[in-house]
Parts: C-alpha cells; sequence; structure tokens
C-alpha cells in the first residue's frame, strides 16, 4: 500500500477512536448521537478516498463511494429521527 492509503485508513480508525471516546465521554443521549454521527462521516469517507487512491475509478471504488454516500443519508435520517424521538421524550427543557 501508499503512505496516503495508510494515512486515510489511519485517520478512518482515529476518527472511529474518537467517536467511540466522544460517545463515552458524552453525558446525554443527544450529545452520544452526534459522536455517532461524526464517526459515521468521518470514517466512511476516510475509507472512500482510500479506496479511489487504492484502485483509482474502478467499480469497486464506485461501489464504495455509492455505498458511504447512502450511509451518510440514511444515517442523518436515522439520527435525526433518533434525536427526534429523544426530544420528544425528555419533553420540554426549562
Amino acid at each position: 500500500m501508499s503512505l496516503p492509503v495508510d494515512l486515510c485508513l489511519a485517520g478512518a480508525v482515529l476518527s472511529a477512536w474518537i467517536g467511540c471516546f466522544g460517545a463515552l465521554r458524552l453525558g446525554s443521549a443527544l450529545d452520544r448521537l452526534h459522536a455517532v454521527a461524526f464517526t459515521n462521516a468521518a470514517a466512511g469517507v476516510l475509507v472512500a478516498v482510500a479506496a479511489f487512491l487504492a484502485d483509482g475509478i474502478s467499480p469497486r471504488s464506485v461501489k464504495l463511494a455509492c455505498l458511504v454516500a447512502f450511509v451518510l443519508v440514511t444515517g442523518s435520517a436515522v439520527s435525526h429521527a433518533a434525536g427526534r424521538a429523544l426530544a420528544l421524550r425528555d419533553g420540554p427543557q426549562a
């Protein structure tokens, strides 16, 4: 593997660890939801970039880019729905 691919994959692992530690450290469920969304976006994009750097434009890298785009869209929709459910459960805050 080349150095840029290794750096992208190391960044993906680092962002996953940051998201995990953030989820452990943050207090409320809504705050932890932000850490999960960060991990979803940052790690996915870095893995897709690593695939393009390793393979160029190939069927495998295009499939991965489509998968990352799908996960970003559906992940944000699910995060929004979960956040809305948590906000409704907790009621109005003073």
